[in-house]
């Protein structure tokens, strides 16, 4: 296996994946890097949400990936399915199951039913012959006022009960590593070997779901998974499919409010 990233701790930051795009290209790729922030007070999720991370209230890390490229090469197709299912095998390993929403969110099991548990922001950058990918997760520690603050018109939860979560440098440590092999995995070898481990952990199979455009119009339908690129596959009420792609909507159960 090739070595893990550097990790880098902080106390407070503005973003650790602001951070680590902000930073200046090499004339060779960097060595993969990890920053851990104890505090995160303009964290971004996708489609420009903020992500606001209480002092030791959550885990904000991001790993930061450089490539040699030709040209402008896009993100790798499904890379944040390839990463959510890389960091549910690391959390299990320390006893806590999640489960896959597409295409970036991480869920637990709740009294009141799935609730978010984290989230990832994936984002490229390239200048010249580099690309530089940052793949940021922002994960729910533990129960209690710093996860209450977070709610946010939707269920959320803790990967871990109260006191019991692992040494924060640790568990970052290990959910690093296994990002920065899934981002050279997909980057290598494409998302073909990911695919069936993501199908397994699919939060919303089969269920009834709502695709909620930029503009709040909603589009119901039934979650049919994804297909070898990655796309989410929806039936219409009329039995034809529809393909998305990431970043085209957001994706909710029927029951939840967006």
């Amino acid at each position: 296996m090739r070595s893990p990233p550097v990790l880098e701790h902080v106390r407070r930051i503005d973003s650790t994946n602001a951070e680590l795009m902000r930073r200046p290209f090499g004339d060779e790729p960097a060595a993969p890097v990890a920053l851990l922030a104890d505090e995160q007070t303009a964290g971004r999720g996708r489609r420009g949400r903020a992500w606001h991370t209480p002092p030791l209230g959550a885990l904000a890390l991001s790993v930061m990936v450089e490539r040699p490229v030709q040209g402008a090469a896009p993100l790798p197709a499904g890379l944040p399915l390839a990463i959510g299912v890389a960091l549910a095998r690391a959390l299990a390993r320390h006893g806590a199951c999640v489960r896959l929403k597409w295409p970036n969110d991480l869920y637990r099991d709740a009294p009141g039913g799935p609730a978010k548990a984290g989230g990832l922001l994936v984002e490229a950058r390239t200048q010249g012959a580099l690309q530089r990918i940052v793949a940021g997760l922002g994960l729910n520690l533990e129960p209690g006022p710093a996860l209450d603050s977070l709610r946010a018109g939707q269920p959320v939860a803790a990967c871990f009960a109260a006191g019991a979560a692992p040494p924060r440098v640790a568990l970052a440590g290990d959910l690093a590593a296994a990002m920065l092999e899934a981002v050279r995995s997909v980057a290598d070898g494409g998302l073909a070997p990911w695919i069936d481990a993501w199908r397994a952990l699919d939060l919303l199979a089969d269920a009834p779901v709502d695709l909620i455009a930029a503009d709040g119009t909603r589009e119901p339908g039934i979650a049919r998974g994804i297909d070898d690129t990655g796309a989410l596959r929806i039936e219409r009420p009329d039995g034809t499919l529809r393909r998305v792609i990431a970043g085209d909507v957001s994706l909710r159960p029927r029951a939840t409010d967006p």
